[in-house]
């Protein structure tokens, strides 16, 4: 097994911390441990933490926390994980080796390449279907998805709500890819990281409960702004499953940080978790009006469909350059980080995350105008 490079993560990885601005996050500006601390009683649980291994699937208290949040599911179908990508590389690996005459695994694009990669660099095929532009929305393409599914198909891979265009797969599409894959008995992964990081008041709808060969991977690091707690989770249909993919867990992290899964713990507490989504929503609401202002001012190179959840806009630019050289430029010449298109198998397109404080959005957003401004 040879990885080929994850070029987001890489160059996010050499950058992030060395240009001064930073719109490469898919994620609202991440909260303090002092927020979830609100009371002296809890700050003293925090520092008499025994720093020893934490339970290598999660901790029973914080599996129940995380299940509460999906009907149905119990502790012992959770996999608690260091952060989405673990659970999503986990899930990978694990259907790769599932079935030696099923080694196809159908991606949706444009998305976040980490599962592809992994499954190519196992040796399997991977085939993709897109989202497709209708009625100014992103949308699957169903019939493409339905050519691309055959008996040598594991499992149909998708994020919802999805990066990097911030759409939402509605009910209806939900359930034809659902029949889809029933139709050809394949496993569904759903990558819901952004459920709960909505514009609008209702929740994305679940893949969870419609179809008992899915997972569902997630984490705290978007919707509840705690990338640093690097705490995420698979939720499988049974035990037996979640089982098998704890196995792949021995080989990899072994366990969460046991700082980390107390605080995951508590800020997955209803009231607790209530407040997050609260500032959350807030937060990607208040951004998006200045983020929709500045897309606006650029009308004649830029064209955005809005997002619907999560704090990212994919972007069509028509500058003359390719985004990747767009990108570059912005680094060396405004020291500004943003991600090329090209890495969600999309060039001509750019993201950026719109997440951080106001006025570090603003300042950022002024310094791609002024390069944008001179290509002019």
């Amino acid at each position: 097994m040879k990885l080929e490079r994850f070029n987001l993560e890489r160059i996010q990885s050499e950058w992030e911390h060395r240009v001064e601005l930073n719109l490469s996050e898919s994620g609202v500006e991440p909260l303090r441990i002092r927020e979830l601390l609100n009371t002296p009683e809890l700050k003293e649980q925090l520092l008499d933490i025994q720093l020893g291994y934490s339970q290598t699937n999660g901790t029973i208290p914080l599996r129940r926390a995380i299940a509460q949040y999906y009907p149905g599911c119990g502790a012992d179908n959770i996999v608690a994980t260091n952060g989405g990508a673990e659970a999503n590389f986990l899930v990978t690996w694990r259907f790769f080796h599932e079935n030696p005459s099923r080694h196809e695994l159908v991606f949706m694009i444009p998305n976040y390449m980490q599962m592809s990669g992994v499954w190519k660099s196992l040796g399997g095929k991977v085939k993709t279907f897109k989202l497709k532009i209708e009625n100014n929305k992103w949308i699957p393409d169903i019939e493409e998805l339905k050519s691309q599914v055959t008996k040598k198909t594991m499992a149909i891979a998708i994020c919802n709500p999805n990066n990097p265009t911030g759409s939402i797969i509605t009910d209806s599409d939900l359930e034809a890819i659902v029949e889809i894959a029933s139709e050809k008995d394949v496993w569904i992964i759903s990558d819901e990281i952004y459920r709960g990081a909505e514009l609008q008041e209702m929740k994305a709808p679940s893949m969870h409960g419609r179809y008992e060969k899915t997972i569902i991977t997630s984490s705290l690091s978007k919707a509840y702004g705690l990338p640093g707690l690097r705490v995420g989770w698979a939720i499988c249909p049974s035990e037996q499953v979640a089982t098998e993919l704890w196995t792949y867990s021995d080989y990899t992290t072994i366990c969460p940080s046991k700082v980390s899964d107390w605080l995951a713990t508590l800020a997955l507490n209803p009231k607790v978790q209530v407040m997050i989504e609260k500032r959350t929503r807030q937060h990607i609401r208040d951004n998006w009006s200045i983020m929709q202002k500045w897309l606006d001012s650029h009308s004649d190179i830029l064209e955005c469909i809005s997002p619907s959840a999560a704090a990212i806009c994919f972007i069509k630019q028509n500058t003359g350059i390719p985004s990747l050289d767009l990108v570059m430029r912005l680094i060396k010449e405004k020291s500004v980080l943003i991600s090329p298109g090209e890495y969600f198998e999309m060039p001509g397109f750019i993201r950026i995350g719109f997440g951080s404080r106001k006025e570090y959005l603003q300042e950022a957003l002024g310094r791609i105008s002024e390069l944008l401004n001179s290509m002019r």
